[in-house]
């Protein structure tokens, strides 16, 4: 019997997954559950096993890690419509969890089971594209990063961050405490005050309770890399 398409509404996010139509990947969709969450949940944790690939449908995760020196520094931000790469690395490498994830928003995410994962990469040519694909994209943006870890000064990557974040949002504002900044770059809160602080002092920024205004974009250290947001690592 042949199988029939399955179309579930949530695959219109994953345009290259919802083109695919091979019996096994078809028999796949059947087998995923759709995980609702509240903000705050706790997707996952340092020591976890990993037992299920994730494709967030709706809602805003963050994923990040903590050092030994107990500073935090983000390495993902999904939204609706990408993939948990960093789970897909981990579930390949048969490895616990190594970071955290926490729901922003209220958030829904398709759950694919590890082993119908292993079966349906296996079996289907498609999903084996789409896969390799995403690991490939991971490796070009980690490699950004590290390029811009490596060779920008911090307050030039601190400016970046602000043009970036200030760009989405209609005040030309950054809606973030110190502390959240730092976590974001991989620094301390008391850095990142002070380069602000500086900035604010050469009129490029003016710092409010929990928001930075972006006021003079063209006296903010421009960054000498194509900065890329942290996305999906």
């Amino acid at each position: 019997m042949e199988t029939q398409a399955v179309q579930p509404e949530w695959l219109q996010q994953y345009p290259q997954l919802a083109s695919l139509d091979d019996p096994a990947w078809l028999a796949t969709l059947n087998k995923m559950e759709i995980l609702s969450l509240p903000p705050g949940s706790v997707v996952f944790r340092p020591g976890d096993p990993c037992a299920n690939l994730l494709f967030l449908i709706d809602g805003h995760v963050r994923v990040f890690m903590h050092g030994e020196n107990g500073r935090e520094m983000a390495i993902s931000h999904l939204s609706g419509g990408e993939l948990c790469v960093f789970t897909l690395t981990t579930l390949l490498q048969g490895r616990n969890y190594s970071a955290t994830a926490l729901t922003e928003t209220r958030a829904r995410a398709a759950r694919l089971p590890a082993a119908e994962f292993r079966e349906a990469f296996a079996r289907s040519r498609g999903f084996q594209d789409y896969v390799l694909s995403e690991l490939a994209r991971r490796q070009q943006h980690t490699l950004l990063l590290l390029q811009e870890v490596a060779f920008e000064r911090l307050e030039t990557r601190l400016a970046g961050f602000l043009m970036r974040q200030a760009s989405r949002d209609q005040q030309a504002a950054v809606r973030m405490t110190h502390q959240q900044i730092a976590c974001e770059l991989g620094t301390t809160r008391e850095m990142i005050s002070r380069l602000l602080k500086d900035m604010e002092q050469r009129g490029c920024v003016r710092l409010r309770r929990k928001r930075i205004d972006v006021l003079d974009a063209q006296r903010v250290p421009q960054p000498g890399f194509a900065a890329t947001p942290i996305r999906n690592l």
